[in-house]
């Protein structure tokens, strides 16, 4: 898919809501940002959990990531 945006005054470009949808990604999802050879790469940096949001030691299951503190609360 290519799409064609300008930058802001403040040099920002929003992600097309289509684009977000079909990545999964929501609003203050962690980004990684990287030059290479002229070109400018984003992508999602982490999964967070789909429970509470956290992204620290999120592992995935079924596609989808989950804490580990919310896997202790599903196995109570």
């Amino acid at each position: 898919m290519t799409t064609y945006k300008k930058l802001s005054n403040h040099g920002s470009i929003s992600i097309p809501v289509a684009v977000r949808r079909e990545l999964g990604l929501q609003g203050k999802d962690p980004m990684e940002l990287t030059v290479e050879g002229g070109e400018i790469r984003l992508r999602a940096y982490t999964p967070r959990c789909v429970f509470c949001g956290e992204t620290e030691g999120v592992k995935l299951l079924m596609g989808k990531g989950i804490c580990p503190a919310c896997t202790e609360k599903l196995k109570a």
